[in-house]
């Protein structure tokens, strides 16, 4: 494999066939802010232009696979600024989700650790997911009193049923790597100790059919979905946004910022 790493937050890795996105900023817990999202759709934009590359893994460094919005970004905005900046930052996550799930590429999520919030969107854009045992899976807007995005008030009920996705979103529920294959929303879990060999032998695992009828099935299996999708994220977008000026949210996302 050959590496290409860049110093912003992603880096690529490349190897036949496939373009793996690593999401490089650990410290950040691998959050979305407006950079980090578009490079990731440059990235993908890419790999697309590139008739050889089929694959597009997606995965993390450090403990967390995606934290979600980048929430201190969010909570250095004066509060009466804070709509305009999350209408941008969800339309941004947005635009990315949408490429994911419109993209002729077979999408695969190395969930290498926790996702929450747009993290979890970005499973639920992927074609195949891969999770370690010890990641954790949950929805977390409500702990700072916002409403889902990139796609998970869709997506999720879809996967795994109403009142599932009520637990996640509104109840707090947290799933471990075993209990996301149970619920539908990974196809493996494995221990962290084998979760990099078995990443790269999923990307290499669709290689080894007919290459050329990955992007026009995955075009079929998604089309019922795409214009609803695109509709609902709007809705999404306006909703997390308005909402972000609430006295309430504002107090709680400055404690979680601070906390």
């Amino acid at each position: 494999m050959t590496y290409s790493e860049p110093a912003g937050p992603i880096r690529i890795e490349r190897r036949p066939g496939v373009a793996r996105i690593v999401f490089q900023r650990p410290a950040q817990g691998n959050a979305l802010d407006l950079a980090m999202a578009r490079e990731i759709l440059a990235a993908l934009r890419a790999a697309e232009a590139d008739p050889t590359v089929h694959v597009l893994g997606l995965t993390g460094v450090g403990r967390f696979f995606c934290a979600g919005g980048d929430i201190h970004g969010i909570a250095e905005q004066l509060p009466a600024n804070r709509p305009r900046y999350l209408r941008e930052l969800a339309t941004a996550a947005h635009d990315l989700a949408l490429a994911i799930v419109r993209s002729r590429l077979i999408a695969v999520a190395g969930v290498n650790g926790a996702a929450a919030g747009a993290g979890l969107g970005l499973l639920l854009v992927s074609d195949w997911v891969l999770v370690s045992e010890n990641a954790r899976l949950v929805a977390a807007y409500s702990t700072i009193g916002l409403t889902p995005d990139t796609g998970v008030s869709f997506l999720l009920p879809r996967a795994v049923g109403h009142q599932r996705a009520v637990d996640l979103t509104l109840n707090g529920r947290r799933l471990t790597g075993v209990e996301a294959v149970e619920w539908g929303l990974a196809n493996q879990s494995v221990p962290a100790a084998d979760f990099a060999e078995r990443l790269a032998q999923v990307e290499d695992g669709f290689l080894q059919g007919a290459v050329h009828a990955l992007g026009p099935t995955k075009r079929l299996l998604r089309a019922p979905v795409i214009q609803d999708l695109e509709t609902h994220l709007l809705a999404e977008t306006h909703s997390i946004a308005e909402l972000s000026a609430n006295p309430d949210s504002v107090d709680l996302l400055d404690r979680y910022a601070n906390g």
